[in-house]
């Protein structure tokens, strides 16, 4: 039965696909006879000798109408991509109650009822998702010692319908006991990327790390839709670092790996945080394209202030990491008086409270307003 609806979708998404592509196809003939149609006017009035300000103002008229509709078509096209994906997510999203006795089938180990407060939380995480009421965060990451924003990270803040923003603790326990957390992530990952499309030029000059979960990349039917969008959008590549927190890393299995390196095939680098040892295999992270290493101040400054063994574990460290050309982080920098001891280090980029708590994305970067109008 779940195969049969499986198949039904693949072919609906199918339709849609080839629809959109026909569609395509016959908008841009339209657009080029009409270039084509406005350099003839243009060099037929020249050619003839003559001044027919008609017609010289009507060709322009028409290249004009080209590269507008042109411009728009792309905008368009992505935002229909996108709204295609949230649909389909959507429409999956329905959370545990007792009298669903078929809950969409994920690839989780099952969950028990979700009683009636799980249940309403996850209402209303849905209809925030539903009503565009998600709002991208930024938090900046510094180069040391100058503390310059070089990268930011980005967050998701999900807004009830009277604008009180939502606990991710309290939604993120209840989707865990729901086995909804992946829903909910791709969800939130989709429209950080929309965002981020969305935000003014400056942005361009900046790399965004967007945390994803293992869930986003188990779930086959969405994954493929994602690798589409990014084949898209591959103008994102450079400025999206996909974030793993190491102990999901630690449990990916063959079929998550293929999809980690097909998405490192497009170009995308990966950050990896919570690390807790030092002794990792950071050649074989690095061959996976992970290129950032995060590392929690309290966890480095606790090690160097050890002995001289705890030392050197920190310096080798160090050491494997430069030799693998993977930058490291230290995060959760809180007070000005670590930062002599973190600058002695040597580390090279730095995140936390001390350099800027996590805000609303305009408070960092200006919005084009343009382009979200058209997205």
């Amino acid at each position: 039965m779940g195969k049969g609806r499986g198949a039904d979708n693949r072919q609906k998404w199918g339709v849609v696909m080839n629809l959109r592509q026909k569609s395509s196809r016959y908008g841009a003939t339209v657009l080029f006879m009409t270039g084509i149609a406005a350099v003839m006017l243009i060099a037929a009035a020249v050619a003839a000798g003559f001044e027919p300000e008609f017609e010289i103002w009507l060709a322009i008229a028409l290249v004009i109408s080209l590269i507008l509709h042109a411009r728009a078509g792309f905008a368009l096209s992505r935002a229909q991509q996108e709204i295609e994906m949230l649909r389909g997510l959507i429409q999956k999203f329905q959370p545990h109650s007792k009298k669903n006795k078929n809950p969409p089938e994920l690839k989780f180990s099952a969950a028990g009822n979700v009683d009636s407060e799980d249940a309403a939380m996850l209402d209303r995480v849905k209809d925030a998702i539903e009503n565009d009421r998600i709002d991208l965060y930024l938090q900046p990451i510094v180069s040391l010692p100058q503390r310059k924003q070089r990268f930011y990270e980005a967050f998701s803040r999900l807004r009830n319908e009277n604008g009180t923003v939502l606990k991710p603790s309290d939604y993120l326990e209840a989707a865990e006991r729901a086995n909804r957390i992946g829903l909910i992530d791709n969800m939130i990952l989709l429209r950080a990327v929309q965002a981020l499309r969305q935000l003014g030029p400056q942005s361009q000059h900046y790399r965004i790390f967007c945390n994803i979960s293992p869930a986003t990349i188990f779930d086959e039917e969405f994954f493929v839709r994602f690798t589409d969008y990014l084949d898209a959008n591959n103008d994102l590549a450079q400025r999206l670092v996909f974030e793993f927190t190491y102990p999901a890393v630690e449990i990916m299995n063959e079929t998550v790996q293929k999809n980690l390196d097909s998405i490192a095939r497009r170009g995308y680098a990966f950050s990896v945080d919570h690390v807790r040892r030092f002794d990792l295999n950071w050649r074989a992270l690095r061959e996976k394209n992970f290129r950032f290493v995060k590392a929690s101040s309290a966890m480095l400054l606790n090690e160097n202030s050890g002995d001289d063994a705890a030392r050197a574990r920190v310096k080798a460290f160090k050491d494997r990491l430069r030799e693998n050309d993977i930058d490291l982080i230290v995060e959760k920098v809180e007070l000005e008086a670590h930062m002599p001891e973190i600058l002695a280090l040597g580390i090279d980029f730095g995140q936390g409270e001390l350099f800027g708590a996590p805000r609303p994305a305009s408070f960092y970067v200006t919005p084009d307003i343009e382009l979200a109008a058209a997205s």
